[in-house]
């Protein structure tokens, strides 16, 4: 018997990955590559996979001190989720990853979110340009 679903329904989820700092220095779109190919490999649909920050550790993952946070959204059916963080585990450039569920909706409202912050710092910005005696 078959368990697996020929049309399982895809969900949307957000993604908070730690990579290597190191590595994602020396050669981020690899870097880039290396988690696109995790993801997708299990049947996730990149939506977005953009470079946040790098940042120390709190605490060493792995050996590392310092991670760069990349932040992702996705299609995946949800037996693919398991598979994606095994082979993440398994795979030695990503440290650790968050992966929760995002309705799509929920997409469009982070991403307006992000363009109105945007917005807001390029206003606060042109208003200290303007009065630079503040």
């Amino acid at each position: 018997m078959n368990t697996k679903s020929t049309n399982p329904a895809a969900r949307t989820y957000e993604a908070t990955i730690l990579v290597k700092a190191a590595d994602a220095r020396a050669d981020f779109d690899g870097i880039l590559a290396t988690v696109r190919q995790t993801y997708e490999s299990e049947g996730a649909s990149l939506i977005e996979l953009v470079k946040w920050d790098e940042r120390p550790l709190a605490y060493a993952i792995k050996g590392e001190t310092a991670a760069v946070y990349l932040n992702a959204y996705f299609t995946a059916p949800a037996g693919a989720i398991e598979k994606i963080e095994r082979r993440a585990s398994l795979g030695g450039q990503i440290l650790r990853q968050l992966i929760v569920a995002r309705p799509g909706k929920q997409l469009d409202l982070i991403r307006a979110q992000r363009a109105k912050a945007v917005e807001a710092a390029a206003a606060a910005a042109a208003a200290a340009a303007a009065n630079p005696e503040i």
